[in-house]
């Protein structure tokens, strides 16, 4: 019997090894990756410690990934990773889980520069300003978003409203699912009473849409709200985007 352990003990660690030292090049060329629009200029390393280089989903430039494998994980089969990403205008990390039908990610914290997200038009883009994720979660499968948690805020109105001598605070919300899709919903009051509210979805098809409403009073806002695209509705001021599936 104890030989009989020590023999499974051996095969495991065997496959472990085995499994550690797979190039991670390899693994992401036989993953289907590319068929879903991810794509980079150079892979390094193993699946148990790796870099990905010029990451990017279609035309969005992602920077580059470090992965980090704990070593544990591979018992349960599940293998789980230490990510942190960084490029010219975001950076973030966090602990993503491989399993059989889903991918995990749990402890995500990032941050993304507005003006670098290319599926935005130029007007919002100019804004500036940043958006962040503080105690992030997904589990996401073959039928989409299945869980997701997490706050999302943005600092984006702080600096046009300051123009205008307004105080605007971070716009936060939580970040949840519906029907495969992630979904966005943030609020938030300047010091004078307008209100912004900003409801977004993002399917993995690529498929998306945001819009932002805006209650104010204040002419030289109202101003500059129209000269970047917002039309009046309802008394409010509203913006809208959206994207169809397979559009770049």
């Amino acid at each position: 019997m104890r030989r009989l352990i020590l023999l499974i003990v051996f095969i495991v660690v065997l496959i472990g090894a085995l499994i550690a030292y797979t190039p991670l090049g390899y693994v992401l060329n036989q993953s289907g990756a590319s068929a879903a629009g991810v794509g980079w200029a150079k892979v390094d390393g193993t699946i148990s410690k790796g870099k990905i280089s010029g990451l990017y989903i279609d035309t969005q430039p992602l920077g580059d990934v470090n992965l980090k494998l704990r070593p544990l994980s591979l018992l349960t089969l599940s293998p789980s990773y230490d990510v942190q990403w960084g490029g010219a205008a975001g950076r973030g990390t966090g602990v993503l889980t491989l399993t059989r039908g889903a991918l995990i990610g749990k402890d995500i914290r990032l941050q993304q520069e507005i003006g670098a997200l290319e599926a935005l038009s130029p007007p919002v883009r100019a804004m500036g300003g940043s958006l962040r994720v503080a105690d992030g979660s997904f589990r996401l499968s073959r039928m989409g978003c299945e869980q997701a948690s997490g706050t999302l805020s943005t600092d984006t109105l702080s600096t046009l409203a300051a123009q205008y001598g307004r105080q605007f605070g971070r716009i936060s919300g939580p970040i949840s699912c519906d029907t495969g899709a992630f979904v966005i919903d943030m609020e938030g009051r300047s010091d004078a009473g307008d209100q912004v509210e900003i409801g977004a979805r993002a399917a993995l098809t690529g498929q998306g849409d945001f819009t932002t409403r805006i209650s104010t009073q204040d002419t030289q806002i109202i101003i500059a709200l129209t000269q970047i695209g917002f039309e009046r509705e309802n008394g409010q001021f509203v913006y809208r985007q959206s994207r169809s599936a397979g559009i770049q």
